[in-house]
């Protein structure tokens, strides 16, 4: 129970205690008058969730938790139907809407105003239980998943929160709320048709706004593979320099005075991104930049934009494109592994150039040999450790630990 403040919850009890009777009237008569004396009272108490609106205007109902946990602590009798899809909701409500209609027919006043009691109960948590549902799936995407830290599960949890979102979309779409204004046809109370029509609009309004929410988390978890690729390739590349000491730069190179001069480094530049303002050098021209935009009264009046016509071509079918070489830089590690020898990265280029020609393919050495370290960066972990590649090259002249590689050599470990 750490994750909980102790003040939050010692204050929402002082809140429970000091309006103990408020809320029992609420429980006990159904609702209370939001204005008045105690209108200071309820917006507190609606604030914490304790008091929840009424189809009736200025009328406050006790929260379905509330309430739930009086109904056990009093041990009175409530629905003991779960709510688990949508499809097993209208059925209780249409259960419940018969129930009251034989009561009201019969003239059983107590019987009816209870069943409406739980039919209110029912279309409150129904609709609070998908709310809070699409609140959260929102949430989530607007936060980036921000309660998970790594790129790997914040794709995850996209992933699963995606599914549960469209099987809940398939779920919702299999219903008709139209068939629900069928509770209606007979000469219903106008407090049931209100809660049975707003409970038909809910529903409309909520489909829209689920499939919103779809092709959000579907732009998400693309955004988020996207940049999982690309953390990925970095790591690879950063666990392969962090192996190879040789590509590690001095960063006194630039004061080498046997360096060639287009190889040589410029010292680093310690930029500020602000004005030190304590600076007198500064003054004059910052009172310049001031005053001259104190002068500026004048609204620059926007350009008038161009009109053009839009010409709207037909969709045409795109024939699948791929990268040749890449599965070429795939065969060479293909080939490594079958035969279980070094393979020279040129020796490869040489022996396959022939057969690049006659399919009209063709890229240089120098090309190919960048391609097949690029390839190697991309690859996982597990297959890094089954192939390695050791560069072949000449030391620079007036670098230390620095080569000029023009081969690459890929290895079974």
């Amino acid at each position: 129970m750490a994750g909980y403040d102790v003040n939050d919850v010692a204050e929402l009890l002082r809140q429970l205690g000091a309006n103990d009777q408020l809320l029992a009237e609420a429980y006990v008569f159904g609702s209370v008058q939001g204005d008045g004396t105690d209108a200071r009272k309820i917006a507190a108490l609606h604030k914490k969730s304790l008091l929840r609106p009424d189809d009736e205007p200025g009328e406050y109902r006790v929260s379905a938790e509330l309430k739930r946990m009086l109904n056990r602590l009093m041990r009175k009798q409530s629905s003991y139907r779960q709510l688990t899809d949508m499809g097993k909701v209208i059925d209780v409500l249409e259960d419940t809407v018969n129930d009251y209609r034989l009561s009201v027919v019969q003239d059983q006043q107590d019987d009816a105003e209870y069943y409406l009691d739980q039919l209110d109960d029912l279309l409150y948590e129904a609709k609070d239980n998908l709310n809070v549902s699409l609140d959260n799936m929102h949430y989530a995407i607007s936060s980036q998943f921000g309660f998970v830290t790594t790129i790997s599960a914040k794709v995850r949890e996209n992933e699963r929160a995606l599914s549960y979102a469209q099987k809940l979309l398939t779920e919702l779409q299999q219903i008709d709320p139209e068939t629900c204004y069928e509770w209606m046809n007979w000469a219903c109370p106008v407090e049931l048709a209100r809660k049975i029509s707003g409970f038909i609009y809910w529903f409309n309004q909520t489909l829209p706004r689920l499939r919103f929410i779809i092709d959000s988390m579907r732009l998400s978890l693309f955004k988020l593979r996207r940049d999982e690729k690309q953390a990925s390739l970095l790591r690879n590349m950063a666990r392969y320099l962090h192996k190879h000491p040789e590509f590690e730069i001095n960063e006194d190179i630039f004061e080498d005075k046997t360096l060639p001069v287009n190889l040589r480094f410029a010292a680093p530049m310690y930029i500020k991104s602000y004005i030190d303002v304590k600076e007198t050098a500064h003054e004059q021209t910052l009172i310049e930049i001031v005053q001259s935009l104190r002068k500026l009264n004048t609204v620059s009046k926007p350009a008038t934009r161009e009109t053009s016509e839009v010409e709207v071509i037909e969709n045409v079918a795109m024939s699948f494109s791929y990268d040749y070489f890449e599965e070429q830089t795939e065969r060479l590690f293909e080939q490594a592994i079958t035969i279980g020898e070094a393979i020279s990265a040129v020796k490869f280029w040489q022996q396959s150039l022939a057969e690049w020609h006659q399919k009209a393919q063709h890229i240089d050495p120098t090309q190919w040999v960048e391609l097949v370290f690029s390839s190697y960066c991309k690859l996982t972990n597990a297959q890094q450790e089954l192939i390695d590649i050791r560069p072949k090259g000449q030391q620079l002249p007036g670098i230390s630990h620095n080569w000029s590689y023009s081969d690459i050599v890929v290895k079974v470990n």
